[in-house]
C-alpha cells in the first residue's frame, strides 16, 4: 500500500489568512514531489476562492467536505475517526490544537506562540479559552510531531514548555511563486480600480494588536513621507478592534492612509509592485511571509528587527525597533528620499528572499512524513 495522509485544510477560511497561504502554498508541491503518496484533504465548503483550493484535481488526491468547525472540540473525534475510516498512515494539522487523543499518529504545524508570548494583545480571550489554549499546545508538543516556521517560534516553545530544540523540526517558509513585480500597465488599473494617485508605503497584514499598525501610523505621521505618500494597510478586519481607524481619524490622516480588506489574491500581488517601500513592525511574528512577497516583488522591506521577522528578512530587508516611532520614520524617510539606496536594498530583497522556496519547504515536510512512518513501523 502506498503512503497516505489526511491533510486538514479547513483553516483555509472564506478569507485570507497567513495559515490559509500556508495550506495552498505547500500542498501543490507535496502533489507533485510525492506522486505515489495519496492525500485526503478536507476543507470547508466555502474557501476564499482566491485560493482556488476547491478547484484543485490531482490523480494523489481525494477532497472531502467537512462543516466541523476549525478549532473545535469536535476536531478531536472528528478527524481521528475520519482518519480511521481512509484508512491513513498519520494526519497532518496545520495549528497548534491538534487532535492527539486517538490512534492515528499526528504532524502538527505550529506557525506561532502569540497567544502565550504576548497575552496582552488578547484581552478578548477569557481565562477558560486562555487554559484550553494552553493545554492545546502542550498536548500537541507532547503527542505530535511538530514542524515550526521559524527558530524563532521554536525557541519560545522551548522556554514555555521545557521541550528540547531537537524535538522540533524548522522548516522556513515562502513567498508563493506567483509573487514577481507586475507590469506598469497592471500596476496603472491597480491605481484606476482602487483611486491611489500618489506614490505608495504598503503594509500587509490582519488588524490585530500585535502587528502594530499603531506604531506603523504613529511613525508615518512623524515621517516626511506622510506628506508625499499615501500608506496603503491591506489586511482583514479582527473582530471588533478599530483602534488603527481611530488613530488615524485623531491625527488628522484620513484621506492618506487607506485599509482595504477582502483584496483580490491577483491584486495582492500588484500592490507589492505598486508600493514605493513594505512595512512591517509588527510585536511579534512567527514567521513573516509578506516580507519575502514584498521582496519577491521587487519592493525594499522595513521590518521589525524582533522575533521571527528579523531572522527571516535577515540581510535583505533594513530591520528597526518596533516600539521606537521615531526610528521607523526615520527609516522610512531615509528609503523614500533616496532612490538609489531604495533600489540597493530590493535588490539585496530580492536576492535574499531566493533562499526560501516552496519546492524546498515541501522536500523538508515529506522527510518529516516519512520519518513518522517509520516511527510507525518501527512500534509495530
Amino acid at each position: 500500500m502506498p503512503p497516505s495522509l489526511l491533510f486538514d485544510a479547513r483553516l483555509v477560511l472564506n478569507k485570507p489568512t497567513g495559515i490559509g497561504q500556508y495550506i495552498v502554498s505547500l500542498l501543490p508541491h507535496l502533489l507533485r514531489q510525492a506522486p505515489d503518496w495519496h492525500f485526503h484533504l478536507v476543507r470547508r465548503a466555502d474557501p476564499w476562492s482566491g485560493y482556488g483550493i476547491a478547484e484543485w484535481q490531482a490523480p494523489n488526491l481525494t477532497q472531502h467536505v467537512s462543516n466541523v468547525p476549525h478549532m473545535s472540540l469536535q476536531q478531536h473525534v472528528y478527524l481521528p475517526r475520519l482518519a480511521r475510516q481512509l484508512g491513513v498512515n498519520f494526519i497532518h494539522y496545520p495549528h497548534f490544537d491538534a487532535p492527539v487523543w486517538g490512534r492515528v499518529p499526528v504532524v502538527a504545524t505550529i506557525h506561532d506562540a502569540k497567544y502565550l508570548v504576548h497575552p496582552e494583545f488578547f484581552t478578548n480571550l477569557n481565562r477558560l479559552k486562555r487554559g484550553y489554549m494552553r493545554f492545546c499546545y502542550a498536548q500537541s508538543l507532547q503527542r505530535a510531531t511538530v514542524m515550526v516556521d521559524s527558530h524563532s517560534t521554536a525557541r519560545d516553545l522551548c522556554r514555555l514548555f521545557d521541550v528540547a530544540l531537537s524535538q522540533l523540526a524548522v522548516i522556513h517558509l515562502a513567498a508563493d511563486e506567483r509573487f514577481q513585480p507586475a507590469s506598469t500597465s497592471a500596476v496603472q488599473n491597480l491605481r484606476t480600480k482602487y483611486g491611489l494617485v500618489g506614490p505608495l508605503i504598503l503594509n500587509v497584514g490582519e488588524l490585530r494588536p500585535h502587528k502594530n499598525h499603531l506604531g506603523l501610523i504613529q511613525a508615518y505621521s512623524r515621517s516626511q513621507s506622510q506628506q508625499t505618500h499615501d500608506l496603503v494597510i491591506i489586511g482583514q478586519v479582527y473582530q471588533d478592534y478599530t483602534e488603527p481607524q481611530q488613530l488615524v481619524q485623531r491625527l488628522g490622516l484620513a484621506g492618506r492612509v487607506h485599509f482595504l480588506r477582502d483584496v483580490p489574491f491577483a491584486d495582492l500581488i500588484t500592490f507589492y509592485s505598486a508600493a514605493e517601500l513594505f512595512v512591517l513592525v509588527s510585536f511579534y511574528e512567527g514567521f513573516g511571509l509578506p516580507i519575502l512577497e514584498a521582496m519577491a516583488c521587487g519592493v525594499p522591506v522595513i521590518c521589525s528587527a524582533t522575533t521571527a521577522a528579523g531572522e527571516i528578512a535577515g540581510e535583505g530587508g533594513l530591520t528597526v525597533d518596533p516600539s521606537d516611532a521615531l526610528a521607523i520614520a526615520q527609516q522610512i524617510d531615509m528609503l523614500l528620499q533616496n532612490p538609489a539606496l531604495r533600489q540597493q536594498w530590493a535588490a539585496k530583497g530580492a536576492q535574499w528572499r531566493q533562499r526560501y522556496t516552496w519546492q524546498q519547504t515541501a522536500q523538508q515536510t515529506l522527510v518529516c512524513y516519512q520519518t513518522v512512518i517509520d516511527n510507525t513501523k518501527s512500534h509495530q
